[in-house]
This record gives C-alpha cells, structure tokens and sequence, in this order.
C-alpha cells in the first residue's frame, strides 16, 4: 500500500526520531514479546520506510526473524528516555519498557497481534523487503550497519499530532541520544566521554532552568540516575 505522507507530517529524505516496536515469539511458542527502541527513519522513494538498527541489537535481531516493525510517532519524551535507556543489565535496573505502556493492533493479513506503544499518537507498520549494508562514520569511528527498507502494510492515526516539541523537549531528546553514547565512548575513547559527559551536563542546566515541562523533566530525572553511574 502507499501512504499520505502529509497525513503524517512526513517530507521525503528527512530524519525522524521515533520508536520502533518489534516481537519475538517465546519459546513455548504461545505469546508474543515487545520490544521497543528509539531509531532513526527517512522515507524513501515509493512511500518506503528506511531504518537502520545496529547488528546487535534486539530490533535486528526480530526484524530478521519476523520482517514486521511498527513506527509509533510519540509526542511524550519520557517514553523516548524509557526506550533508549533500557539495557539487560541496567545499572537504573530499566531493563524493559513496562508491559502497560504496550497495547496491540490485530492485523487480519497477518493473522496475528502487532505491539505498539499506547501513546502513540499514530503508527505505521512495515514489513521488510530489502536489506542491505552501509558504513556509517561518526566520532566512535566507522562501523558497518544494516538498512533495511519497509514496505508500509498499515496506518493508523489515532489523533492529530505533529507536535513541534519545545525548547526543553528538544534538548530533552537530544541530551536521551548523547546519554545512549556514553557508554561506547566510556569503553574506547575517553576524551570523547568527557566531552559527551559535560554537554549532557550543560544541557541538563539548561532544561531545569527552562520551566516546568513535567514530560521532561522525568526523563532528565531518568538520564541523571543513568550517568551517575558512570561517575
């Protein structure tokens, strides 16, 4: 199927932030297991969907075995903390996105239930048609990442959105990507941790002095729990 991009406030060849759901099957073979990340998104020629998860990841990992991922668009930044946040060992003990903030859309030509976060305010699910490889260069250093493009299956808009976050929510998401790499820049560069690790800082100032945007300032509480860890 094709979509209305602007019914989704979404121009070709731009980079999106949302969280991405994705399930396994345990292995009794009888429930399914969300699993939620924050990822990156363009859409591409034809109305596709590009997403990019690293090797590692449990998102590669489902999207290979079940070839189905929902784009949730969410306006709440502390759902977007929880998502990036989260690891099997947590020094936070934030090991999963809380079953509550999960719901699930049944699709017929599946046969079968999609998670997706509740909050969403609307979602697209894609299922894979292609992937391929590409060398992603940043101050980490180069490392190799899969591409995967999504043909979009279904859509759904569960109000109206577009929401252009604040100045404090935009820091907010930006301060949630640094703090995702601060661990990596811990183990192998670090001069690159300190630099990271003082612009969190700065930002986090300068969130707490912008005001009283709640959303915010419990993913700020969540991120300062995570990186006292690293002190």
């Amino acid at each position: 199927m094709t979509f209305n991009l602007k019914h989704f406030g979404l121009k070709r060849g731009y980079l999106y932030e949302i969280i991405a759901t994705t399930y396994s099957i345990t292995d009794d073979g009888l429930a399914i297991k969300p699993h939620a990340a924050c990822m990156g998104i363009r859409v591409i020629e034809g109305e596709q969907i590009q997403i990019s998860p690293f090797y590692s990841t449990t998102t590669y990992k489902n999207l290979k075995e079940q070839s189905i991922v929902v784009i949730n668009f969410i306006d709440d930044v502390f759902i977007f903390a929880l998502a990036a946040l989260k690891e099997p060992e947590s020094p936070i003990g934030l090991i999963d996105i809380p079953s509550e903030f999960y719901d699930f859309k049944h699709l017929s030509s599946l046969a079968m239930d999609i998670p997706y976060i509740k909050k969403a305010w609307g979602i697209l699910i894609g299922k894979v048609s292609k992937e391929f490889q590409n060398n992603k260069i940043d101050d980490l250093g180069e490392v190799l990442i899969p591409l995967f493009k999504l043909d979009v299956i279904f859509t759904e808009k569960f109000q109206e959105s577009h929401k252009l976050f604040n100045r404090a929510e935009n820091l907010t998401l930006e301060t949630i990507i640094l703090t995702t790499r601060l661990k990596v820049a811990k183990d192998n560069n670090p001069a690159l941790f300190s630099k990271i690790n003082e612009r969190i800082l700065d930002y986090i100032r300068n969130i707490k002095r912008f005001g009283k945007n709640q959303e915010a300032l419990k993913a700020i509480k969540l991120i300062e729990d995570y990186i006292n860890h690293f002190s």
